[in-house]
C-alpha cells in the first residue's frame, strides 16, 4: 500500500456488497501501468450472510511488480481526472467533510445504549475459560428481589424454566395483561400478549454457555387494553406470597386475608382460593397431621432420653379397618409430664391441684386433660397433661391414677382437688384420691343453678354470698336470705354439700380458699393457639411456652424485694387497710355482745346431739388406727417391680447421666413441713356424708338418735377393721 501511494495519487479500496462495480465506468478505476485487470474474489462465507458479496483486490504479484517498476523508472502515465493537485481540493472538502464531527474529542451527552449483545455468534465456540468469563455478560434474575415486580430484557438468565414461568405469571398480574404461552416445555418458552399487541418473549435452555434459561428475544411494548387476570392468582401464589403473614398470625381469618390480597394485587380471587392458600400455608408451617402421629413413639423416647425424669407413654386400641382384614392400632390415650415442672411443684407449691379438660380443635379432635398447680404467688403452675378420646369416668380415672403415681403421692389426705362438676369426674376423684378434699367451681355451680330455672341477679348474688361465707353463722344468714327469696332455689342449693363450695367448710391445711377453677381456665386459654395445631406441633408449642414462662418467672422473682410474694403482699396490705376500722374490745364487751351465749348454745346442741354440718363426729377407734403419713416400703410404688412407676424409674435410669441422683420424686415440701397438721383420713362418719345433712334443726334436717349413731359407728368400725386386715395380708404376702 505504501509503494502504491508513491506512484498513484489516489488509491481507493472498494468492498462491493451490492455489485456496484459492475456498472461503473472503466476510466474511474485507476490502475498502474502494466497492471493486470482487477480480479473479483468472493468474500469468505458466513452463517448469517444473506447474500454473497465480491471484493475488488489487487493480487500479491501486482504489488510485487509495482515495487520492481518503481525501482527501474519513475515515469508513470497519469490519467486526466478531477483529482489533480493544481486544481485544489477546497470544493471537495466543503462537499464531503461533515462539520458536525467533533475533532477535538470533547465530551458530549449521548443517549444511553445497551451493551453489546451477549448472544453474538462469535461467542458460540469458546474455550472453557472464555465461557466462564462470558457468563458475566448475562443479567441474572434474582427471585428474592425481582419476583415481586419482574421486568425482562434480552439476555436475562433464569435458573430454570419454573422460575421463568412464575415470573411471567407475576408480570401478568402486576401489569394486568393476559400472557399466553404458545410454546411451553422444558427446552423453550414463547409467550405473546393479546392479538395485535407487539409484546413477545422467547427463551430457551442455554446449558452450554450459561447453564440456565436465557431470554433470546424480547419486545416489551404493550398496545393492548388492560385486563384483570384473576385466574392467574392461584392458591399456590397466595401461599408463597403471604407465608410470612401466616407465620406471624396463624389465626388470620379469610376476611382479613382477602383485604391483604386486595391491597397487594388490586384484585381479589375467589373465597375457595383464599381458604386453600391458608390451609396450605398452615400445613407447611406445622407439617402433616397424620404423619406426626407416626412420630409419637420416637418423640417420647427422645424426651425420656434427653430430659431424664420426664414421663411420656401412650396406649392404643386395636380397631378393625373396613378396607383390610387386619386390625390396626389407633391412638387412645397419651400422658406426659416434665421433670422440672414436677420437681418445682413439689418443692415450692401448695398441695392444691386444679384439673380440667379442653377440646383439641383439629381434624381428629380429642380432649386435653390438664393438672395445674398454684405457685407461691397465686399464679398457674402446669404439672402434667393427658390426651383422651372423650371425657368420661374411665379417662379421668386413668389420668388421675397416672398423676398420683407420677407425683409419688401415697397419702391423699393433705391434697385438695379443684374442678368443675364434669361428667364422671366426681367418681374418679373419690376413687383415686379418696381422702382428698374435692372442691367445685362456683361459677359452674351457678351455671347449673340457672339451667335448673333459677335465674335472676338477686338469686345469683345470694349464691355468691353463701359461697363467700367465712363462718357458720354467716352461712346460716345467707341461706335464710336465699330461702326468703326463693323456696325452690333454696331446696336446690340444700342438696349440695357445703364443704365442696363454701369457704366456711373448707380445710385450712392447703392455705387456699379459692372458689373458682380459674387456673385451669387460664392455662387452657394460654395454650389455645397450640390446641389448633397437629398433635406433635402442639407438644412442642406447649413445651417451649412452659420453658419461656419458667425463665420469665425466674427473672421476675429475682427483682422482688422482701420474703413475701407481690400478690400475697397486696392481699395483706388490703387486710391491713381494713383493720384500721376495727377496734379492740375487752372480754366484758364480748359477754355483752353475746359471745358467751353463742358458746352456751353450741354446748347445748352437743348435749342434745344437735350438731352443725361443719362439726364432724369422729370415731375414736378409727382415729387410733389411722395410718401415719410415713409411707410403708412395701406399699411404695417405687419399690414394687410390677408397678408402672418402678418400670419407668428403671427405664429412666438407663439414660440418666452419672452425676444425676437417681430415685423417686421428693415429698411435697409444704406437706413435709406441716406433717403434724395433716388432716386425718376422711374414711369416717360425718353429718355431711349423705343427703339430709344434720343442721341443728335448720331446714329439712333431722336429729340423730343414739341408736342410729351407735349403729353407724359400729358399721364404720367394722369396715375399717376389714380394710386394715386386707392391708396386713398384703404386707405379709409381699414380705
Amino acid at each position: 500500500m505504501i509503494n502504491a501511494s508513491k506512484s498513484e495519487k489516489t488509491l481507493v479500496l472498494f468492498v462491493d456488497h451490492t455489485n456496484f462495480l459492475k456498472g461503473l465506468r472503466e476510466d474511474v478505476i485507476v490502475r498502474p501501468r502494466n497492471a493486470p485487470s482487477p480480479v473479483e474474489r468472493s468474500a469468505p462465507s458466513a452463517a448469517e450472510a444473506s447474500t454473497s458479496s465480491t471484493v475488488l483486490v489487487a493480487e500479491k504479484e501486482t504489488m510485487q511488480n509495482i515495487q520492481s517498476d518503481d525501482s527501474d523508472s519513475d515515469d508513470f502515465e497519469f490519467y486526466d481526472s478531477d483529482f489533480d493537485a493544481e486544481d485544489g481540493d477546497d470544493d471537495i472538502f466543503a462537499d464531503n467533510v461533515d462539520k458536525s464531527v467533533n475533532d477535538n474529542n470533547d465530551k458530549e451527552l449521548c443517549d444511553e445504549h445497551e451493551d453489546e449483545d451477549a448472544l453474538e455468534d462469535d461467542d458460540l465456540n469458546l474455550r472453557e475459560e472464555d465461557r466462564k468469563h462470558l457468563k458475566k455478560k448475562f443479567t441474572a434474575f434474582n427471585p428474592e428481589i425481582d419476583m415481586d415486580n419482574p421486568s425482562f430484557k434480552r439476555g436475562m438468565k433464569f435458573s430454570g424454566v419454573d422460575e421463568l414461568r412464575k415470573a411471567l405469571t407475576t408480570y401478568s398480574i402486576r401489569n394486568r395483561v393476559k400472557i399466553k404461552k404458545l410454546k411451553n416445555d422444558k427446552r423453550r418458552i414463547q409467550a405473546v400478549c393479546a392479538p395485535g399487541c407487539p409484546w413477545m418473549l422467547k427463551a430457551s435452555n442455554d446449558k452450554r454457555r450459561t447453564g440456565g434459561f436465557v431470554i433470546t428475544a424480547y419486545e416489551g411494548t404493550h398496545k393492548c387494553e388492560g385486563s384483570f387476570p384473576v385466574k392467574s392468582i392461584t392458591s399456590k401464589i397466595l401461599t408463597e406470597k403471604f407465608m410470612h403473614e401466616f407465620r406471624d398470625n396463624q389465626k388470620l381469618d379469610l376476611k382479613s386475608f382477602a383485604a391483604k390480597v386486595l391491597r397487594e394485587y388490586k384484585m381479589c380471587p375467589e373465597r375457595w382460593k383464599l381458604s386453600k392458600a391458608r390451609k396450605d400455608a398452615l400445613l407447611q408451617i406445622h407439617g402433616d397431621e397424620e404423619g406426626q402421629f407416626r412420630l409419637l413413639m420416637d418423640y417420647g423416647q427422645e424426651l425420656r432420653r434427653s430430659n431424664p425424669g420426664s414421663k411420656f407413654f401412650l396406649t392404643t386400641n386395636s380397631v378393625n379397618d373396613p378396607q383390610s382384614p387386619d386390625y390396626k392400632e389407633h391412638l387412645a390415650t397419651v400422658y406426659w409430664s416434665y421433670d422440672a415442672c414436677k420437681r418445682g411443684f413439689l418443692a415450692g407449691c401448695r398441695p392444691f391441684i386444679c384439673i380440667d379438660g379442653c377440646h383439641i380443635k383439629t381434624k381428629y379432635k380429642g380432649v386435653l386433660l390438664t393438672a395445674v398447680g398454684i405457685d407461691p404467688n397465686d399464679c398457674i403452675y402446669p404439672v402434667a397433661f393427658g390426651l383422651a378420646e372423650v371425657e368420661c369416668t374411665s379417662s379421668w380415672e386413668w389420668f388421675l391414677t397416672n398423676l398420683r403415681d407420677d407425683l409419688n403421692i401415697s397419702n391423699t389426705s393433705p391434697w385438695t382437688i379443684m374442678s368443675d362438676k364434669q361428667k364422671g369426674l366426681i367418681n374418679a376423684v373419690q376413687k383415686v384420691f379418696p381422702d382428698a378434699e374435692h372442691r367445685f367451681c362456683v361459677r359452674h355451680i351457678i351455671q347449673n343453678f340457672q339451667r335448673a330455672g333459677h335465674r335472676g341477679e338477686t338469686l345469683k348474688n345470694d349464691i355468691w354470698a353463701i359461697a363467700r361465707s367465712t363462718s357458720v353463722p354467716k352461712w346460716h344468714r345467707s341461706m335464710e336470705k336465699l330461702k326468703v327469696d326463693s323456696e325452690t332455689a333454696y331446696a336446690w342449693i340444700e342438696e349440695l354439700a357445703p364443704n365442696t363450695w363454701v369457704k366456711a367448710f373448707f380445710s385450712d391445711f392447703p392455705k387456699c380458699d379459692m372458689l373458682l377453677n380459674n387456673h385451669s381456665e387460664v392455662f387452657n386459654s394460654y395454650i389455645l393457639e397450640a390446641r389448633e395445631m397437629p398433635f406433635l406441633s402442639m407438644l412442642e408449642t406447649i413445651f417451649y411456652k412452659l420453658l419461656q414462662r419458667n425463665e420469665t418467672k425466674e427473672r421476675e422473682a429475682k427483682k422482688w424485694s422482701g420474703r413475701i410474694c407481690p400478690k400475697i403482699k397486696k392481699k395483706l396490705d388490703k387486710f391491713i387497710e381494713w383493720s384500721n376500722e376495727c377496734s379492740v374490745s375487752p372480754a366484758a364487751d364480748h359477754n355483752k355482745k353475746g359471745h358467751e351465749k353463742y358458746l352456751e348454745s353450741i354446748a347445748e346442741q352437743i348435749q342434745n346431739n344437735i350438731v352443725g354440718e361443719d362439726d364432724e363426729i369422729d370415731i375414736p377407734s378409727i382415729v387410733e388406727h389411722v395410718i401415719p403419713h410415713t409411707p410403708n416400703p412395701s406399699m411404695d410404688p417405687t419399690q414394687k417391680q410390677d408397678s408402672m412407676v418402678y418400670r419407668m424409674q428403671v427405664e429412666d435410669g438407663e439414660h440418666v447421666p452419672i452425676n444425676r441422683l437417681l430415685g423417686p420424686l421428693p415429698e411435697n415440701a409444704f406437706v413435709a413441713s406441716a406433717r403434724d397438721n395433716i388432716p386425718h383420713s376422711r374414711v369416717r362418719v360425718t353429718t355431711a356424708s349423705s343427703r339430709g345433712n344434720l343442721r341443728g334443726g335448720r331446714g329439712r334436717g333431722r336429729t340423730i338418735s343414739p341408736r342410729e349413731q351407735a349403729t353407724s359407728n359400729a358399721a364404720a368400725h367394722q369396715e375399717e377393721e376389714e380394710r386394715l386386715a386386707e392391708e396386713e395380708e398384703l404386707m405379709s404376702s409381699q414380705i
